[in-house]
């Protein structure tokens, strides 16, 4: 599948629109219209089937791919917008290249969780402490394809783990570049002949560059995985019209 060009102003992906999940959209559709059913008759539960529950808890768990993906693309857009202003702001920098760093890992997690709440696990067990270890081993040898999307997904953001921990546990993101800018700035160093702003709008685009690379890499793993999820769907769809009377 191509990649979009984050970059070009194009529209962006959206899982929940991925043509697997078709098969349930007749039972996403029934669940939230007895859900606003039951919200406009002042009840806060309704009666709804297997099937009905299955698709909400699948849609809820792309969705929430979609929303981490959206703030994925506000970073970008930040960080990007900075390598245009005529004097960067390198406190800026950081603080968005910090936000992207923290939000990305966590996919791995969303993904897992997607792939137990597709494959019917049990709730408890693939949202605990040890939950993606639980689902690894009730796809590597049952579900490979899906398997390989989740190592995928993961394999996208490795890169990242080791600095978003670092930021959580000890210090704020920097790089000798980062590091440089704020320095010359603190104490007003005179740089002579060079251009401190034009260096601070590159350094800007090497990370906007290396934030949609990221991006592409997860949309495509992410992708996969819907494209290899969809036999499931396609599955329940089958299932419950056989038990419809």
């Amino acid at each position: 599948m191509k990649i979009q060009n984050l970059k070009e102003g194009k529209k962006p992906i959206h899982l929940i629109d991925h043509p697997s999940l078709t098969p349930l959209s007749p039972h996403i559709m029934s669940y939230l219209k007895k859900g606003l059913t039951a919200m406009t008759s002042g009840n806060t539960r309704f009666p709804a089937s297997k099937i009905e529950n299955y698709a909400n808890y699948v849609w809820e768990k792309v969705a929430e791919l979609d929303t981490a993906l959206g703030s994925l693309r506000l970073a970008l857009k930040f960080v990007t917008e900075l390598g245009c202003e005529p004097n960067p702001s390198p406190e800026a920098y950081r603080y968005h290249y910090e936000n992207f760093v923290l939000r990305v890992i966590g996919f791995v997690d969303r993904a897992h969780r997607l792939v137990g709440a597709s494959l019917s696990l049990p709730q408890r067990k693939y949202e605990s402490f040890n939950g993606n270890a639980f689902v690894k081993s009730e796809t590597v040898t049952n579900h490979p394809g899906i398997h390989t999307a989740l190592v995928a997904v993961a394999t996208a953001v490795q890169g990242y783990r080791g600095p978003r921990n670092e930021l959580i546990h000890s210090t704020a993101y920097s790089s000798r570049e980062l590091g440089l800018f704020i320095a010359v700035e603190h104490f007003g160093v005179d740089t002579g002949d060079v251009d401190m702003d034009e260096l601070k709008r590159e350094h800007s685009a090497e990370g906007s560059n290396e934030i949609s690379k990221t991006i592409g890499c997860l949309v495509e793993a992410l992708t996969a995985l819907m494209e290899e999820l969809g036999i499931l769907f396609e599955a329940a769809h089958q299932i419950a019209s056989a038990k419809a009377p």
